[in-house]
């Protein structure tokens, strides 16, 4: 349920501070646990970087096989069964479509480093997702398959994986919401001062409480509440800018994603396409740069002719949060084991979320969990100092 800070229950089992995607799958693992939860956002749920508008779910490359990637090809094939369970419960979509990713190769050294990470998915990914569709990466040379956006000619080839997927993370966000939203209690426009070593959370205007345990997931906005703490900067923020495009003629609905050179073409469901590039730790604020849109057209333009013309529905920006040791941030926090950070994340947030929600329930239950060594707060603080 919606309410204002001064209706948050003064002993809460727990406290997740942050309403992007992270904190919410928090709440709703910790409510099937049966714990009470109060979720506790600055702004409105899923104003940040959660709340924008690609939605890639992309496997890393298969080579140099680390914990950290085991973790997330985990969760990008358990994402597949979460999210059918969440759609299946209220009724809403998610957006959710293992459709594929495409991506040019523009020389012959590349061409080599593609089949490297062709050889390394038939070693680590498995034959098939939970659906029982198949899971397999190809080498296409010369013209691109039937059915495909139109692309730009002159490649040396082209990648396709099934690995890949699309979720559309408003929707998403939106599902999460309406999962838990009549026994949490939401608290928005509620910004949290600081926590104390005992886990007491004192707010802006005041007031205080003590949860039995609290989750930090506030994105990038965490690293400056856990800085007192920790006597460090644990991460910082890096801005993401993305524009939605209604295409003039072709129609791109359910194509796969389209991945060159930092930027992502992804079509969804109604037709739509995201643009997006990759992230830039300089920036000014969080607000819409016209130049990058510009260049975000260009792009995609190049990529994909048949989005030439496009008009522009939405542009976005956002910060995310990128930890000091680049992996995402799960684990107590050292001296306070009744506060718990899950955030970091990066690129892969969105797809690893559910599993970075199952790891701090775990730690909340005080049961063991199977983490990166990476992901622990004392690896990101010495990397960090």
């Amino acid at each position: 349920m919606a309410a204002q800070s001064n209706q948050i229950p003064a002993n809460p089992d727990l406290v997740i501070i942050g309403a992007g995607v992270v904190g919410l799958w928090c709440a709703r693992k910790a409510m099937q646990s049966g714990l009470s939860v109060v979720i506790i956002d600055k702004q409105q749920v899923g104003h940040g970087a959660s709340g924008g508008i690609l939605g890639a779910l992309m496997p890393h490359r298969p080579v140099n096989w680390t914990e950290t990637q085991a973790f997330q090809l985990d969760a990008l094939m358990s994402l597949e069964t979460e999210i059918a369970r969440l759609e299946s419960e209220t009724g809403l979509s998610c957006g959710y479509n293992r459709c594929g990713r495409i991506m040019p190769i523009n020389s012959e050294t590349f061409l080599a480093e593609h089949r490297q990470w062709q050889a390394g998915s038939k070693q680590r990914w498995p034959a098939a997702s939970v659906s029982g569709a198949p899971v397999f990466w190809d080498i296409i040379h010369g013209v691109p398959r039937p059915g495909w956006p139109r692309l730009k000619s002159a490649y040396v080839g082209y990648s396709f994986d099934t690995m890949s997927a699309r979720v559309n993370p408003r929707s998403l966000l939106k599902a999460l919401v309406h999962a838990i939203k009549h026994e949490a209690v939401i608290v928005e426009n509620c910004w949290v001062e600081s926590i104390s070593e005992t886990g007491r959370v004192f707010l802006a205007n005041g007031t205080s409480f003590s949860p039995g345990h609290v989750i930090v997931a506030a994105g990038h906005e965490s690293f400056a509440l856990l800085r007192p703490a920790l006597n460090c900067q644990l991460g910082w923020g890096v801005k993401g800018q993305a524009v939605m495009l209604r295409p003039a003629r072709e129609s791109f609905a359910n194509q796969p994603i389209i991945y060159s050179g930092g930027t992502y073409v992804i079509s969804h469901g109604d037709g739509l396409v995201a643009v997006g590039s990759t992230s830039t730790k300089a920036f000014k604020d969080d607000r819409v740069d016209e130049l990058v849109t510009h260049q975000l057209m260009q792009r995609a333009g190049e990529l994909c002719p048949a989005l030439a013309g496009a008009t522009i529905v939405e542009q976005w920006a956002g910060i995310r949060p990128r930890a000091a040791g680049r992996d995402p941030v799960v684990g107590r926090l050292p001296g306070a084991p009744d506060i718990i950070v899950a955030s970091g994340g990066f690129r892969i947030t969105l797809g690893i979320a559910h599993k970075m929600a199952d790891a701090a329930l775990a730690l909340v239950r005080d049961i063991p969990c199977q983490l990166p060594g990476s992901f622990a707060v004392e690896k990101h603080v010495a990397k960090a100092s």
